[in-house]
């Protein structure tokens, strides 16, 4: 009787521990399929559509768009940048239960971006600091290339058939090594001026 009760308990101690089980690992591919998530969100919008956005920028200012037209085309770039800050913010949790990684440069450099856009280019044209006289929108241009080319060189080595493949400590010093590559190429970009002393690139 005893053996039986025994053999029961033992049955019944491995169901639960295979339900927990079961259990554990749809909650764990459940956070890996989030993770995921935010990190293609923050990768095909944070950087893949903002380079299209910004694309667009340059075109209306070589087509001689209206101001009006310009400052839409800046805005769609604001807001992509501000999905790619937000969707390295949300993942900052998930960087530091692994390997103890931050997301801190990441999400900042896409701030530092964003501001750039919304507040020196955008709120200067608004205010007539910056006019949209061929001269200016030459330098717009030029200015503007410069982001578009660094984003497009950030996506072709931090894409998210690269990343998925990676953990979040090869991620983290992996933007390090691509902010500090485009900083000192373009040490007078007023940007970039910026984020090497604040970054201490």
């Amino acid at each position: 009787m005893r053996k039986n009760a025994a053999i029961i308990v033992l049955i019944v101690g491995l169901i639960i521990s295979m339900y927990f089980n079961y259990q554990f690992k749809a909650y764990k591919d459940n956070q890996e399929v989030e993770y995921t998530v935010k990190l293609n969100h923050g990768t095909e919008i944070g950087i893949k559509e903002s380079i299209y956005n910004l694309d667009n920028v340059i075109k209306s200012l070589e087509d001689d768009s209206s101001k009006e037209t310009v400052i839409h085309a800046l805005g769609n770039v604001a807001v992509t940048l501000k999905v790619g800050e937000e969707s390295f913010v949300f993942l900052n949790s998930d960087f530091k239960e692994a390997q103890l990684s931050s997301t801190d440069l990441i999400y900042n450099v896409f701030k530092d971006m964003y501001t750039y856009i919304s507040v020196e280019i955008t709120d200067d044209i608004l205010s007539n600091k910056v006019s949209l006289e061929k001269e200016s929108r030459n330098q717009l241009i030029k200015d503007i290339g410069v982001l578009k080319r660094d984003l497009e060189y950030i996506d072709s080595q931090f894409n998210e058939d690269i990343l998925k493949e990676q953990s979040p400590k090869w991620i983290e010093n992996k933007w390090k090594e691509l902010i500090g590559e485009i900083v000192n190429r373009n040490a007078d970009y007023k940007l970039y001026e910026r984020m090497k002393t604040k970054y201490n690139l």
